[in-house]
């Protein structure tokens, strides 16, 4: 298994490459990655993303890096639907479950143009020469799955390199939250090891 740091300078490479920029080489795939770390090393990960979305803008390897964090998009889209009090309450009341079935309808995560898709859309604005980095998802289990935010991801991100920071496994096939709590399988992304 791969250590955190060296998956962090690998994936460092792979934004200078202009192959990974492009989406080229892949075989008609999506360009959807997954590192996947300790959730112990959640502050090197956090420390490295701000360092790389400093040092790899666009002046030195053509692209620009936007972060999008599912955590604070959740609570920003919740303010906006002003449901936040209702929120905390329900959890208080009616249990985490519960509240994850109420959001996830309320974010309506089953449709493909789901509010965290389009969220994401209204911010890229068309922009193509970006690289993608999808973090948060350690915060927002088990409120929202991983495998639900890829899956529609997907119908409007696809010229676009695609990085999600996973606490947890990722053997290409199914994904694991902090290496205990099994998701759906997730097929469509590559590793970065």
């Amino acid at each position: 298994m791969t250590d955190t740091n060296t998956k962090l300078e690998h994936l460092r490479d792979k934004i200078k490459n202009s192959d990974f920029q492009h989406s080229r080489g892949l075989s008609n795939e999506v360009s959807y990655y997954i590192l996947a770390y300790d959730p112990k090393d959640e502050p090197t990960v956090s420390e490295d993303i701000i360092n790389m979305k400093d040092q790899l803008n666009k002046e030195t390897v053509g692209v620009d890096i936007i972060e999008f964090n599912v955590y604070k998009i959740m609570w920003e889209l919740i303010d906006d639907m002003g449901i936040h009090d209702a929120v905390i309450d329900m959890e208080s009341e009616d249990g985490i479950d519960y509240l994850a079935e109420q959001l996830n309808n309320a974010f309506e995560m089953t449709n493909s143009d789901n509010k965290f898709v389009k969220y994401m859309e209204a911010k890229l604005n068309g922009k193509t020469d970006v690289v993608v980095f999808v973090t948060g998802i350690g915060q927002i289990y088990p409120l929202i799955r991983a495998h639900k935010i890829l899956n529609t991801m997907h119908q409007i991100i696809s010229d676009i390199p695609v990085v999600l920071f996973y606490p947890g496994k990722y053997d290409g096939l199914s994904l694991s939250m902090f290496g205990e709590a099994k998701e759906d399988n997730y097929y469509r992304a590559f590793q970065i090891n």
